[in-house]
C-alpha cells in the first residue's frame, strides 16, 4: 500500500474533531483527577482509621482494575441496573475518577514533606484546622506536587486513546473509524500518532522549563 496525499487531505478534518474532543475530554477529566485527587488526600489525612480503610480501598481499586475494564463496566453494565449514561461523560468519570486515585498519592508525598514545625507553628498562631489546610497546607501541597501532576495530566492525555472502545470521537476513533470505512490504515493512523506527538512535544517542553525554573 502506498502513501495517498489526496486522502489524507480528505480525512484530516475528521481526524482535527478528533483533536478537539480529545482536548475537551483531557481538560474535563484532569480538572476531576486534580480536583478529586486532593479531596481524597485531605479525607486521606484527617479520617480515622475505618475513613482510611475506605480511602485505601478505593484507591488500591482504582489502579488495579484496567481503565479499559471499567470503561466498559460503567458503558455495558451500568445500564442493565437502570444507570445510562452517555459515552462522553462516562470517558471524563471514569478516566478523572482512576487519575484522581494516583494524583492523591502525588498530594499525600509533598504533605509528607511539610515539616512537622509549620504545622506547630499553625497551632502556636491559634489557627483553626480548616484555616491551616486553606492558608497553608493545601497551597504547599500543590506547589510540590505541580511536576507530578503535569505528568499524570500529559499521561491522561495519552490514554484519551482507549475511550474508542465506548465509542467517543477522539482522535485514535475518528483514526480506526476512517481506516475501518476506507479499508485504509496506513494514512489515518500514521496522521493520527505524528498529532499526539506533535501536541505531546511543547508539552514535554513546557514541563522540562517549569521543572527547572522550580528546582
Amino acid at each position: 500500500m502506498t502513501w495517498d496525499w489526496s486522502f489524507v487531505l480528505k480525512i484530516l478534518p475528521a481526524l482535527i474533531t478528533g483533536v478537539w474532543y480529545t482536548i475537551v475530554v483531557t481538560l474535563a477529566a484532569s480538572t476531576v483527577a486534580l480536583i478529586g485527587g486532593l479531596l481524597l488526600a485531605i479525607l486521606e489525612s484527617v479520617s480515622i482509621k475505618i475513613g482510611r480503610a475506605f480511602v485505601h480501598l478505593w484507591l488500591e481499586l482504582m489502579r488495579g482494575v484496567p481503565t479499559l475494564v471499567l470503561l466498559y463496566f460503567a458503558f455495558y453494565v451500568l445500564p442493565e441496573v437502570g444507570i445510562i449514561l452517555p459515552a462522553i461523560p462516562i470517558g471524563i468519570g471514569v478516566l478523572g475518577i482512576v487519575y484522581a486515585a494516583y494524583c492523591s498519592e502525588v498530594y499525600r508525598g509533598g504533605l509528607i514533606t511539610i515539616p512537622n514545625e509549620l504545622r506547630d507553628a499553625c497551632v502556636a498562631l491559634n489557627l483553626s484546622p480548616f484555616v491551616t489546610w486553606q492558608r497553608v497546607l493545601v497551597p504547599l501541597m500543590i506547589k510540590r506536587a505541580t511536576p507530578a501532576l503535569l505528568n499524570y495530566v500529559l499521561g491522561m492525555f495519552r490514554e484519551t486513546a482507549v475511550l474508542f472502545g465506548i465509542g467517543v470521537p477522539v482522535l485514535m476513533s475518528q483514526a480506526n473509524e476512517i481506516g475501518y470505512e476506507n479499508f485504509r490504515y496506513l494514512e489515518p493512523f500514521t496522521v493520527a500518532g505524528v498529532i499526539y506527538l506533535g501536541m505531546n512535544l511543547p508539552f514535554l517542553f513546557l514541563l522540562s522549563r517549569f521543572r527547572n525554573k522550580h528546582a
